[in-house]
């Protein structure tokens, strides 16, 4: 909600290919839509007024099979 802060804020998937999005990163799409993703992580991040907790796992059960991820491009950018 635009405005709204609250004390603790999670923030969970923060893997490539779910935030951001594999259609955002993949090869041949727009620069768009992948600035786009990153304006909404700020957005998230500046919504905590004293605790942030950004978590992501190295692999996901999706539609029965396992995959593998890195974490987000985007955490690396904040560190």
């Amino acid at each position: 909600a635009k405005g709204l802060e609250s004390p603790i804020v999670f923030m969970a998937g923060m893997e490539d290919g779910i935030f951001p999005h594999g259609r955002s990163i993949a090869f041949g799409v727009g620069h768009s839509e992948l600035e786009e993703e990153r304006r909404l992580m700020y957005v998230g991040i500046t919504r905590a007024m004293d605790k942030l907790y950004l978590s992501c796992a190295k692999r996901r059960q999706m539609w029965g099979e396992y995959k593998y991820y890195e974490p987000s491009r985007f955490i690396e950018e904040i560190l």
